[in-house]
């Protein structure tokens, strides 16, 4: 599955996640079922998923040394989270009662074609079954107009529960937008459908909905499919990055633990062997980052300033994972394989963002490193990063999944 493909399908976490195991299949993973007792052999290609949004895959080298690198991202976006089943009635039509999920940009949802998307849950002779769905209609949710409020372009602040609620047309509840029966809960997110498309005068930006971070989740997903390690090599796509993480399928949770430990009790290992596949192995968080905007030069650090177009970043900051050890560890590997790299750090005025590295690395006790593409319009329902970029990350996760770093701490 290409990116493009990747991108315009994986409307929610659940269908990020489908996708990804659809990539895995393809290159012969074989899925694990968590509850059970596993049987690994050398070469083996396997993966297990969680509450259909998260999703952990691994490679067993050789073993001729015993380490895990690990390569992690996330498969949420942030969108609008649909509350409930029934439909507010305002006299200009029928709406959606939402809630924002994550720090969406909110005037960037405006007047755009969307879609309702998710999982719904029905009972089955007797048995509770998830159903991923998308509507086959489009939505939207039309801004007030210009004459309506002349003040609009001197900047407008939107009440959620008021200005961000789509029109459903004449639907009788949310569930109409679905040809299922008897559906008893669901999850649903009001999602930008927007094609991802490529724009300049050489093609060379790569402008869509959802960037951040599934250009990540892609990438260590397919980069994990070439892999040839001597230990074990592992891809981790975690739900609920966007609102903390702190669920049972985040970053947070014991998802990652539990299945390293079992990794480690399926290969007859022993608890002193898998601290020190913690303690030699290597831990890459791969989200995106700002570039340097055009228009805001400002905004970015007054000597450091990322470029897009000029390799992948190394991220420095108090809410990152990166070390000066982790730091140079990573930048001897892309050194020594001449891949293009940029040292983020960010406006000393500004809250820097946080992503996954800071839970994992701490709840394995690992060297770890915060990595990404550079991109502009974070949290937009439309993002923009350069092509060129995508592929400077693959190169990346290709070698470092097969990198023994023997790291020390």
């Amino acid at each position: 599955m290409e990116i493009e493909e990747f991108l315009k399908t994986s409307l929610t976490a659940y269908h990020a996640t489908k996708n990804c195991e659809k990539i895995l299949l393809k290159h012969g993973f074989v899925q694990l079922n968590i509850k059970k007792a596993w049987n690994l052999v050398q070469g083996g290609k396997y993966y297990v998923t969680k509450n259909q949004s998260s999703i952990i895959a691994f490679v067993v080298g050789d073993l001729s040394e015993y380490y895990f690198n690990i390569a992690e991202a996330h498969t949420d976006s942030p969108s609008l989270k649909v509350k409930g089943e029934g439909l507010v009635e305002t006299k200009g039509g029928k709406r959606i009662n939402i809630e924002t999920y994550g720090s969406l940009i909110q005037y960037s949802i405006l007047d755009i074609p969307l879609k309702i998307a998710g999982r719904v849950f029905v009972n089955e002779d007797n048995k509770i079954l998830a159903k991923l769905v998308e509507s086959n209609v489009n939505i939207n949710i039309p801004s007030l107009a210009f004459h309506l409020n002349r003040s609009v372009n001197e900047g407008i602040k939107f009440s959620v529960q008021n200005d961000l609620l789509p029109l459903a047309g004449d639907a009788e509840s949310v569930y109409s937008f679905f040809d299922i029966k008897n559906i008893i809960e669901a999850d649903l997110f009001v999602v930008p459908d927007v094609k991802p498309f490529y724009s300049g005068i050489n093609n060379e930006y790569l402008c869509s909905p959802r960037l951040d971070n599934l250009v990540s989740a892609w990438v260590v997903i397919t980069s994990l499919c070439k892999c040839n390690p001597k230990g074990i090599s592992v891809a981790c796509c975690f739900d609920n990055e966007e609102i903390g993480s702190v669920t049972k399928q985040g970053a947070s949770s014991s998802f990652l633990t539990i299945i390293l430990e079992k990794i480690n009790i399926a290969l007859n290992k022993s608890k002193v062997e898998f601290i020190s596949a913690c303690e030699k192995g290597m831990m890459l968080s791969v989200d995106n980052t700002h570039a340097v905007h055009p228009a805001h030069g400002e905004r970015s650090d007054i000597s450091t300033q990322v470029e897009m177009g000029k390799g992948i970043v190394i991220k420095h900051n108090r809410n990152y994972s990166t070390d000066g050890y982790s730091a140079a560890k990573l930048k001897s590997m892309l050194k020594s394989n001449k891949i293009d790299y940029q040292d983020f750090y960010n406006n000393s005025d500004l809250v820097c963002g946080s992503t996954l590295g800071l839970f994992t690395s701490a709840l394995m006790s690992m060297n770890s490193c915060d990595i990404g593409i550079p991109q502009l319009a974070m949290h937009s329902t439309i993002e923009t990063m350069m092509r060129k970029d995508i592929a400077s990350l693959q190169t990346c996760c290709n070698v470092f999944y097969d990198t023994f770093f023997d790291c020390c701490n």
